[in-house]
């Protein structure tokens, strides 16, 4: 199936983007629509981040561009094709400095002469604001970048008029000279250095991971995220899992501590609607077999989940995606499988269209898992980003 939609702006356009990049990884996919809960605990443990954000450096390679043109850019579309070439550019640097570098964005598109329909500017925007490292609030990229050029094109017309003669009327004459007009740039981003380009590399330095550290600390305080950092726990980098923090939780305040065990609690229990899903799908894949003939016996403890605590907590009002949820908690305690069955594909339904869904069209779909596993919540992304700044406080140059 093709999928079209007609933009009419750029702005539209990214957020369309945003969302095929999601829907393009296998890891992230909501074939049950269970993505409030999701971004909700996502939002709240690792404030940020997404699933597509790569390295640290980003939040830095962004800014860093945007203040080199922010000066010199003429119209907006001249700035916006500037700004793109200049983080393609940036990805071949990464690549010239070491072909098997990882997390360079477009890696797979640069080494083809080619580049990304979303380049780091758009993946890390949210970050940058979230962070304050944007400090112009909510304002979006497309935003940023016509306050900018409509900015220097007053500027510009005020040198091209001139001042009128000192010995002019007072009221004739202009306040300021126009090289002395104040400059307001969007950037809070003291480590940035005119010559960045000439010495990039992937690593923080120290300053940049200082920095990074303090924005996330003092804008996330109450985040897994910012409380991993400001305690400097970096064993937490060494983790395989989102699970396996459980290791680490019981040094976590109290609270944090039990939106944890909701989080985690909730992965598994959704889990087993995955597990369905692909055994809906494909009566005979052994993957599935066997995740549900091991999943099977503890039906009754997964099921314990306290799905009240996780609506009061994230909000969730959305009526069909609470009686989806509790409809299969009390069929999980029955061990009714074919009821289990018969509600996620009434779900996929509801959500989709039968012309869609998955589990109406199975014969449709090439062999795979689909829907996901268990949930990461964006752990593997800002397990990176943290342990780039851990790096970088260590190992970065001056």
């Amino acid at each position: 199936m093709q999928l079209g939609w007609i933009d009419f702006s750029a702005t539209e356009r990214s957020k369309v983007l945003s969302i095929l990049d999601l829907l393009s990884e296998k890891a992230t996919l909501d074939e049950l629509g269970i993505s409030p809960i999701r971004d909700g605990f996502s939002n709240m443990f690792f404030p940020g981040t997404s699933t597509i954000q790569t390295r640290a450096k980003y939040f830095f390679i962004v800014p860093y561009a945007m203040k080199s043109l922010e000066k010199t850019a003429g119209t907006s579309s001249i700035f916006k094709k500037e700004l793109d070439e200049l983080e393609k550019r940036c990805g071949y640097k990464f690549l010239e400095n070491d072909p098997n570098e990882e997390g360079v964005i477009g890696k797979r598109s640069l080494n083809k002469g080619k580049w990304v329909k979303r380049p780091p500017s758009d993946i890390y925007w949210a970050g940058l604001r979230t962070y304050g490292i944007f400090s112009a609030g909510k304002m979006s990229k497309d935003e940023c970048i016509n306050a900018v050029c409509n900015q220097l094109s007053v500027k510009n017309n005020v040198r091209f008029l001139g001042n009128s003669n000192d010995n002019s009327e007072e009221n004739e004459t202009d306040d300021k000279h126009p090289e002395e007009l104040s400059y307001s740039s969007f950037w809070n981003i003291p480590t940035f250095k005119p010559d960045w380009f000439s010495t990039l590399k992937m690593d923080l330095t120290k300053d940049e991971a200082h920095f990074l550290k303090a924005r996330i600390i003092k804008s996330c305080p109450d985040s897994i995220m910012g409380y991993i950092l400001s305690h400097d726990m970096k064993s937490f980098a060494e983790l395989e899992s989102f699970e396996d923090i459980s290791v680490l939780i019981s040094q976590f305040p109290e609270d944090m501590q039990n939106e944890y065990y909701l989080a985690r609690d909730f992965s598994s229990f959704i889990y087993v609607a995955r597990v369905l899903f692909n055994l809906i799908i494909a009566p005979e894949n052994e993957t599935a077999i066997a995740e549900y003939d091991r999943l099977y016996p503890q039906l009754k403890e997964l099921s314990e989940v306290d799905l009240e605590a996780i609506y009061q907590l994230l909000e969730i009002k959305e009526i069909g995606l609470i009686g989806f949820l509790n409809d299969l908690k009390k069929l999980m305690i029955e061990g009714n499988t074919d009821k289990m069955m018969a509600l996620i594909r009434e779900r996929e339904g509801r959500l989709k269209g039968d012309s869609r869904a998955k589990t109406v069209h199975p014969e449709e779909l090439e062999q795979g898992w689909y829907g996901g596993g268990l949930l990461d919540y964006r752990f593997t992304a800002a397990k990176q980003i943290i342990a780039d700044i851990f790096r970088g406080e260590e190992e970065g140059n001056a």
